[in-house]
């Protein structure tokens, strides 16, 4: 599938600012299973972008803005070509639990075995993922079944969190929004020697009434390690195995490692930040008609110096 992404933030200051100093993730990897055909990232004030990969190969665009403002906008368009990665009709089993200490010893797992910023593994963690997993012994099958745990009985509830809130308090409490439910599954995960990690990107909603929930601005969910399959995509929000609507963004530990916007200024008084996102289906046969995601504005207050107070989280 082909699509476009539109994906705008504005920053508006109640007091003039200064000394910005920013990061961006906007811009989708080429892996095997997306291309990013085009990407173009502008900011307003005008200034020079630098780029470099970080330790998780995400692409990362970097700009600092000396002179003063009281409006900054962070406009990105991309272009992304995906492809089927699960093969539905027969889906990833095989990896047994007793094979998982294998993972302990694999560069490229070992991180997401481990506690981060806001994932830890305590006891109560791990009795909780112990009981969901039951009597299986299959990985993919206790990672589908901690998703739809997640998806069953937390309840989706905007403005129940903020995008500093840890993994035991949404598993203790048990609500929350996309990026909340993505912390808690990485969290059973791990805690049950599963690898797992933090996906941030966008997902299309084909659906007829569009009642999949996140689909309005940067969306989050998790992947999980499956030997000889590599890392699936489950997505707890909506009770999905991850296919060709989703687009990547990029791969964490957990969303420190992945917010869209992070940085700092210096100034005094509020901050006001809104967010559109726009995800269009492209014309891949001229028969079909491109289908446009609806997409609404998102809104977020906060005081304080710190832009990293104002990122933009999955919700």
């Amino acid at each position: 599938m082909r699509f476009r992404v539109h994906h705008r933030t504005e920053y508006h200051y109640s007091a003039v600012v200064s000394e910005s100093v920013n990061e961006l993730r906007l811009c989708p990897p080429t892996t095997l299973w997306q291309e990013c055909e085009h990407s173009f990232i502008s900011v307003l004030p005008a200034c020079r972008l630098t780029h470099y990969e970080d330790l998780n190969q995400n692409r990362i665009h970097h700009f600092e803005i000396a002179r003063a403002h009281d409006r900054l906008v962070i406009d990105s368009r991309t272009q992304v070509l995906t492809k089927p990665k699960v093969d539905f009709d027969s889906l990833p089993y095989g990896f047994h639990h007793d094979d998982l200490p294998r993972c302990r010893f694999s560069e490229i797992c070992y991180p997401y075995l481990q506690d981060s910023s806001y994932i830890e593994r305590t006891p109560e963690i791990w009795r909780q993922a112990i009981d969901i997993q039951s009597d299986s012994v299959d990985v993919f099958q206790t990672s589908y079944a901690i998703m739809e745990h997640i998806f069953r009985e937390y309840r989706y509830q905007s403005g129940s969190t903020n995008v500093s809130t840890h993994s035991r308090e949404v598993i203790e409490h048990r609500k929350g929004v996309c990026q909340d439910f993505a912390h808690a599954m990485v969290a059973l995960c791990r805690s049950i020697g599963i690898p797992a990690r933090y996906v941030s990107g966008y997902f299309f909603d084909g659906t007829r009434d569009h009642h999949l929930r996140g689909s309005e601005a940067s969306h989050a969910w998790v992947d999980v390690y499956i030997e000889d399959f590599g890392w699936i995509g489950l997505d707890p929000t909506n009770n999905k195995v991850v296919d060709e609507t989703y687009i990547v963004l990029a791969t964490g530990r957990d969303y420190r490692d992945v917010a869209p916007v992070t940085g700092t200024f210096y100034g005094a008084g509020k901050s006001v930040m809104q967010v559109t996102v726009r995800v269009e289906r492209l014309r891949e046969d001229p028969a079909i008609p491109a289908q446009p995601e609806k997409s609404e504005p998102s809104g977020a207050v906060a005081k304080g110096q710190d832009q990293s107070a104002l990122p933009e989280s999955a919700r």
